[in-house]
């Protein structure tokens, strides 16, 4: 199925560019109307393909659970550092910068762990951690 959809975007592509006479990158980029796409046939195939998709894979349960699940343990790590930030390793703690703010200091610490340590600094901070498997 990709490979019909990739030679149909090749397709459409080439039809466009030699049917409008664009001949070169500046002349495609003053164009004014789109010069890669689908063919007709296609528009309706990907907008079902993509419904399919976002409700069948996407955003289906199995997904979405975990991705929820995570999402509370950074929520829970976010709030428990900005409250009480001696709980970070004291050279995030103490800032380097006296001007950066607790927030700022807290969001670099919990964006730069990996998934096993936030799972493993949430165990150790709270009685209980979603799983996400």
């Amino acid at each position: 199925m990709i490979s019909l959809i990739i030679h149909d975007v090749l397709g459409e592509t080439v039809r466009r560019i030699d049917s409008a006479g664009v001949r070169s990158a500046e002349e495609a980029r003053r164009f004014g109307a789109p010069l890669v796409g689908f063919s007709a046939d296609f528009v309706d195939l990907e907008r079902a393909l993509k419904t399919f998709l976002f409700t069948h894979v996407y955003r289906h349960d199995r997904v979405m659970r975990p991705a929820k699940n995570a999402e509370s343990i950074v929520v829970d790590l976010f709030a428990a550092y900005f409250a009480e930030p001696e709980l970070m390793p004291d050279h995030w703690a103490q800032a380097i910068d006296p001007g950066l703010p607790t927030a700022r200091r807290v969001a670099d610490y919990v964006a730069g762990m990996t998934d096993r340590y936030a799972i493993s600094e949430h165990r150790r901070l709270f009685d209980g951690t979603p799983d996400l498997g």
